[in-house]
């Protein structure tokens, strides 16, 4: 039951029974277990080693207060999950960078209704020439909110020239937006006529979808403009095009007073937090995804972590599921 923490099945039952106090000997535990006097030794010294006993005069050991040990036990282990998360991370970007690689060199590798544009020049030439192209509508999921100004203001630009030829305008942001004052962001889609803001607690990606028949998708989320896909796919355009609408439906409209705390106390971007802590993402990640900066997103986690009396990040979420929080 508990081999994860290191306990194998005759260690954990001769933890049980030393907790139950009952056994005063080696020899009358294996009796007990149905084991060898040897196998309650190899056990006792495992429980040793993970400090779940100590040395003393008695021969079976002094159990460590299990409200404690067991506690400590679990938070090394979610470290370790911790530990690995990153490990993986580290490994899956490793991967992608070979893929992206690979399919670079190969001319024509991408199938038909994909087509790969590389370099911020390229990749503003095309959204411009969308821009100019697009007909009935333009559907964007813009995530990074507020820090990303660098980016946003271009991407504004592009929406007001739309807006313009009459093409619709919808486009899904972060609540972070709803903060931001330097440069009136806010301001310039709410006074615009026919543009569509709404907001939610953390977007998984950037998206543009232009007239639902062709979608730009980037493919690194730390750089979002440098490499995208373009994507005219049918089937692959209508997902898209069924993720956007799911999510509109569930923002807050830009102009509106936004959400407020749940029965928990909770907002609606520690709320979203807690589910990415729950699902092992990094600082980054969820930066990236609440569209907030790194020094907020560590001050959360911090008063989360405080809030529910946790010793780690991965506990907080632990703990925040447990209570139904999330």
């Amino acid at each position: 039951m508990l081999q994860r923490l290191g306990l194998d099945r005759l260690t954990h039952s001769v933890y049980r029974q030393l907790i139950t106090g009952r056994h005063r000997g080696v020899d009358e535990l294996a009796d007990h277990l149905g084991v060898f006097a040897d196998e309650v030794h190899l056990a006792l010294e495992r429980l040793r080693k993970l400090d779940l006993l100590r040395p003393s005069g008695d021969p079976l050991g002094e159990l460590v207060d299990p409200r404690l040990a067991l506690k400590a036990l679990l938070l090394r282990q979610m470290s370790g999950i911790e530990d690995r998360l990153r490990e993986f991370e580290a490994d899956r970007t490793a991967v992608m960078t070979l893929i992206d690689r690979y399919t670079e060199s190969r001319p024509g590798g991408w199938a038909p209704g994909f087509e790969c544009v590389v370099g911020r020049a390229a990749v503003t030439d095309r959204l411009c020439e969308l821009s100019r192209v697009a007909e009935t509508e333009w559907l964007a999921f813009l995530p990074d909110g507020a820090p990303s100004v660098s980016w946003l203001e271009p991407l504004q630009e592009l929406q007001c020239k739309v807006l313009d030829r009459g093409v619709a305008n919808r486009a899904v942001t972060t609540d972070s937006i709803r903060g931001d004052t330097r440069l009136a962001l806010r301001a310039v889609w709410e006074g615009e006529p026919g543009s569509g803001v709404r907001t939610v607690p953390s977007l998984p990606v950037h998206l543009l979808l232009v007239d639902r028949s062709l979608a730009l998708l980037p493919t690194d989320p730390h750089d979002p403009w440098h490499r995208v896909v373009q994507i005219t796919a049918p089937g692959a355009v209508e997902a898209l095009n069924s993720l956007f609408e799911r999510v509109w439906e569930a923002a807050v409209p830009l102009g509106s007073s936004g959400p407020g705390l749940d029965e928990h106390g909770l907002s609606s971007r520690e709320k979203e937090l807690l589910r990415l802590l729950a699902r092992g993402l990094n600082d980054e990640a969820i930066r990236r995804r609440l569209g907030v900066s790194l020094r907020t997103v560590r001050r959360i986690v911090a008063d989360l972590c405080a809030r529910l009396g946790a010793a780690s990040r991965f506990e907080a979420g632990y703990q925040a599921a447990k209570r139904g929080w999330i």
